[in-house]
Parts: structure tokens; sequence; C-alpha cells
């Protein structure tokens, strides 16, 4: 039987309003039916645009200029109204918000059944399939607004999945959900592609958890496509392109001659057995946070900083609704301390850490932050000690440029005018933004909003800074000068407080772990024990030295582990 070819994209080039260089540069590309196609590339390649020129985003809604062609089953996407093209295509956004349309979520996913017109039998089935499949049953009633951004997230997803459409674009669907739902997810989007024949063209950073699923990767580079083959082959490609995002485990051993490198944890845990058979591993010791490279433990994990920078007790937080988000949570972060705090979507990490600069207050029990308390406190007071970085950068972002992004910040704080240009300019360096400095944020790539928000907490220079989710829909290359500069910042004495669900990142810069469940402290103390100790919150290089090495937690130490072996 011949493939059809569902998505038809041929000479595609396409250039934002104002925009001083084109987006996307002569594209070439076809998903056929049943295809499963990996998108890849830096921040700012044209990922996100390519996503929206197939759904018909571009150019119906952004406008700007266009050449070359898409066509989606033979509909040409710029002679279609976009809502006849929702019925083909389904499109899941970066940021959930954006598709968030009504107040919970059972009425959100039955939203695009009601305005097609489905019958309403078939649209409660529909409805009720996807709250199963994803998980979602519990959360029916709840307010969408008191969901976590991964909760969103899933909300999202089902929205567009009860539409039955024939091809799925996805732009960085899991980069806010925790391990077990984001490897949930992507079975349940491997299944529907698999036994419905659903063509999927999936945009990611994150790929350790869907790279082994897809039939082709497409890179782009400056929009144009760099590379279009089949994954075993990028691995061999990507070598020595180190913004290529691969596998951890796969980029870990690229460098090693023989047999192309392992793209899953169970083809690296082969590997390793191997190795480890003609051989013992050695005597390095990597069991303690201070032997970690790169740790970026701050001087107060070595005990020099004792006074608590933030302290919790008894915290309890009930929502509107009745939700309890955290439930008695005692904690002590130290000036200096370098913390991530992991788990699944909706264990209360986000609910603790917005008590820290007092956004929210304690229903029961005390924080203090700098030895204030946030309930005696005014919220603009607060941001002196603790400056946070939201899950969604937008809502940090408020001036048409990034110059006056952070002069605002600085205005706020009562710093001196003079300082001012100063202190921009060091951030906007630290952080790699000097071309940046006088562009519109809102023009920026999702990463580079990220930086950009960032820059304008940390602008202030505040003793605490919190970041929730920050290496969300950020490209690796940003991660590792994201990754740096906190370790700086936190080298000089400041308090870094990290939310994630990317564990790799958190494994290489914290010195301590904190894993929430159910708005409970479950685990506590140095990455080693929190992340070696658990079968599903860890990294993927734990998982792979498991049987041979199980104090390797961090890319460095299995980079090191890996020497020995050979």
């Amino acid at each position: 039987m011949e493939e059809i070819e569902l998505v038809e994209i041929e000479n595609l080039s396409y250039s934002y309003p104002g925009g001083a260089d084109p987006a996307l540069r002569g594209v070439c590309l076809t998903v056929r039916e049943g295809e499963f196609v990996l998108l890849l590339g830096a921040s700012g390649s044209g990922k996100s645009t390519l996503c929206r020129a197939v759904n018909g985003l571009v150019p119906h809604f952004y406008g700007g200029r266009m050449s070359g062609s898409v066509r989606v089953a033979g509909v040409d996407t710029t002679s279609a109204e976009v809502r006849d093209l929702a019925r083909i295509v389904g499109m899941v956004f970066q940021d959930p918000e954006n598709q968030m349309v009504t107040e919970n979520p059972t009425s959100e996913i039955a939203f695009g059944c009601e305005n097609i017109g489905l019958e309403r039998l078939q649209m409660r089935k529909r409805v009720e399939e996807a709250l199963a499949n994803l998980r979602l049953s519990p959360l029916r009633d709840r307010r969408v607004a008191e969901l976590s951004g991964g909760e969103k997230q899933k909300v999202a997803l089902a929205s567009v999945l009860v539409m039955h459409p024939r091809v799925l674009v996805l732009d960085e669907p899991t980069s806010q959900l925790d391990p077990i739902s984001a490897g949930e997810f992507l079975s349940t989007l491997k299944s529907l592609n698999d036994e419905l024949g659903l063509a999927v063209l999936l945009a990611e950073h994150r790929v350790e958890r869907c790279f082994h699923f897809a039939d082709r990767v497409v890179v782009l580079e400056d929009g144009e496509v760099a590379f279009d083959g089949e994954p075993a082959e990028l691995a061999s490609w990507a070598l020595q392109k180190p913004w290529v995002p691969l596998p951890p485990i796969t980029r870990l051993f690229s460098g090693l001659n023989g047999a192309s490198p392992p793209l899953t944890v169970k083809e690296g845990r082969l590997r390793v057995a191997e190795l480890a058979r003609g051989g013992e591993p050695g005597g390095t010791d990597r069991r303690g946070p201070s032997a970690a490279p790169g740790a970026g433990t701050g001087p107060g994990s070595h005990g020099d900083a004792p006074e608590p920078g933030v302290e919790v007790k008894g915290l309890w937080h009930i929502y509107h609704d009745g939700t309890e988000a955290l439930r008695g949570v005692d904690l002590s972060i130290r000036q200096g301390e370098f913390l991530a705090i992991i788990g699944e979507n909706g264990s209360g990490k986000s609910t603790l850490v917005r008590h820290f600069n007092g956004v929210l207050l304690p229903t029961r029990g005390e924080v203090r932050v700098e030895g204030l308390d946030t309930r005696g406190v005014e919220v603009a007071r607060l941001a002196a000690s603790c400056g946070m970085l939201p899950q969604n950068p937008n809502l940090q972002l408020i001036a048409d440029d990034t110059d006056r992004e952070l002069k605002t910040t600085l205005e706020a704080m009562g710093l001196p005018a003079g300082s001012w240009d100063r202190m921009v300019e060091e951030t906007l360096g630290l952080l790699g933004l000097e071309r940046f400095r006088f562009h519109d944020p809102a023009t920026l790539s999702c990463g580079q909003r990220e930086l950009v928000a960032l820059a304008s907490v940390v602008v202030a220079r505040p003793p605490v800074l919190i970041l929730d989710e920050p290496s969300r829909g950020v490209d690796q290359g940003t991660k590792e000068r994201l990754g740096a500069f906190l370790e700086r910042y936190n080298e000089e004495g400041n308090t870094v407080v990290l939310v994630t669900h990317d564990l790799e990142f958190a494994a290489q810069w914290a010195g301590r772990v904190l894993l929430m469940g159910s708005g409970r402290v479950l685990a506590d103390g140095d990455k080693h024990s929190v992340l070696a100790e658990s079968l599903f919150f860890t990294t993927q290089y734990n998982k792979c030295f498991r049987g041979v090495d199980p104090s390797v937690v961090t890319r460095d130490e299995a980079a090191a582990a890996l020497e020995v072996l050979k």
C-alpha cells in the first residue's frame, strides 16, 4: 500500500513582521501518514515557526512574509481557514496557558468538540477517554488557574487528542511534565502513532524519552534543514555538534570507537555491562557532593554559612477549592546552598517556592526569608531579598525591549540610576544576551525569553534566587550557559533554589536535592543520596551505571566511570 504524504512543505521561507532575518529559509519537508518525525534545533532555529506553519498560524495569525507552500492532507494552509485545519492538524504549544479558554479541565477538553458540533454522547466518550489516558480524572473539576504548570500541559494535550486529528504537531509538549508523566504521555503518543496511523511532528529539546520512538529526525539550523535521517545516523552526524540534542547516554558513548552509540538506557546498560566484564570499575570515589565536578554546591553547602536563608516550619497551604497542596512542610535552606526541588506534577513544588517571595501566604505554619516573616512583609520588599523566575517567562516580561526590562527591576528596587547601565551590561554579558539588549523580548525564542526573564530578576542581585522550571524549552547550549551562570551566582554566596523536572540538569549543578510528593517532603539530602536511591526520579547516567557503579549520577561522573571501564 502506498504511503500518503500528509504534510508537504516545499521551499518554505518566512519572516515575522519587522523581523530582520528570516525565521525559515527554503525548508523542504514531508511527513507521511503514520510517520513519527522528531524536530530538533537550537533555540531560535525555527522549530516553533515550522510547527505554526503546519497548522496555518503562520501566516494567518502572525502575518509576515511567506514564500513557498505548505499542504496538509492536500489542503493549502494559506488558503484554508485555521478552524478548518484544526480538524486535520492538532497543535500543542510550549505554553499551555496560550490554549486555555475555560475554567475547568473537563470543559477545556470538550471545548474543541463543541466547536465542531460533535454529538454529545460521542463528545462525552472522547473526553472521558482523554481524562483516563492522561490520568487527569482526579483534576476534572479543579479550576484551571489552580493547576500546576505540568497539569495544565496535560489538559492542553488532552484537548487536542479528543479532536482525533490526522496530524499531531507538538512544540515542547513534555517541558513541564515530570519524568513519569512525560514517559506515560509519550508512550500514549507512540501507541496512537503505531495503532491509529497518526502522523506526529514533535519538536523537543529533551529527547531522551522520545528519541527511539522517531522514524526520522530533522534538525534545523538558522531556519534551514541541516539534517534529515534516522536517529542512529544523527548520533554520528552530531558528534562534533554539541548544540544538537541527543539522549545523555547517546552523547556519553558517541565518542567511543567501534559500535554505534546506544539510543536508550537499556542499550546503555548492556554496553556498560559488556565493558565491566572486561575489568573492574576501579576505586574512584564519587559518593559525596564535593567530589562531583560542577556540583555548584556553593560556600554555604560546606557549613561555613549556618544561618538559614529560608526557614519553613509546619507549612500548610489549602487552595480555595479545598486542595491541600502542602501538608506540614518543614525545611531549612542555608545561605549559599544550591537546592533542587523535584517531584511529580502537582506534588507542591511550585506552591512551596511561591511562599518564599510572598506570592502565596501560609494557611498554617510560618515562612521566613532572610529573617523576614513573609506574612508581615510586603511582596515588593521581599523581592529585594528573594528574586523569583516563574514557570512562564511571559509573566515576567512587561517592557518592549530587554534594556528597559532590566531597568524596570532596578527602578523598582530603588537602586541609583547612575549604576543602571553598568548593572545591565554586566548581567547581559554573563548570560550571553548582549546582542538582544534592544530587542523586544516578544520576538525572541522561548529559550531566549527565559534568559531575558532571568536577567530581569538577577540584575538586582537578590541573595535568594528561585527558579521554577528554568530549563523548559531551552536548548543544550543555553542550559550549559544557564548552569554555569547559576554556579557562579551561587559561589558568590547567594542561595539558589531550582524547581525542575530536568534531573540531569539538577544533578549536574545542584548540591542538595529535595523530593516532594502529595504536598510533603519525601526525601532531602545531598544529590547522590537522593537520586541514587530513587528508581524513577534519577538520571539516565545513574540508571545506566547502577549495576556497576551506583554512585554515578552526573555527566562528569559517568564519563569518569566509563574511562575507568575502558
